[in-house]
């Protein structure tokens, strides 16, 4: 069985393409939405650029985002990550 490995502070994701955060370079990040509804947590390549993807967060869920260290988050609702690992 796998569990997470806290490696950075959870922090609000940010709201705007132009704010998008790489977590510390992380390359899996722990996202949980706590707005009150589904949410949204968009992926790209360059802070500012259009998203390149995006998935649904339901309200009071947490989802392991796995991207790689140089891509970015934003989200719509209050969604909250953190760099995170794996340990066996």
């Amino acid at each position: 069985m796998y569990r997470a490995l806290i490696i950075g502070n959870e922090i609000a994701i940010p709201t705007a393409a132009g704010s998008a955060n790489s977590f510390g370079s992380a390359s899996v990040v722990r996202v949980v939405n706590v707005s009150g509804s589904a949410g949204t947590v968009g992926l790209t390549t360059i802070v500012g650029a259009a998203t390149t993807a995006f998935i649904t967060i339901p309200d009071g869920t947490v989802e392991y985002v796995q991207k790689r260290p140089g891509e970015f988050l934003y989200a719509t609702g209050t969604l909250r990550g953190a760099k995170v690992g794996f340990t066996g």
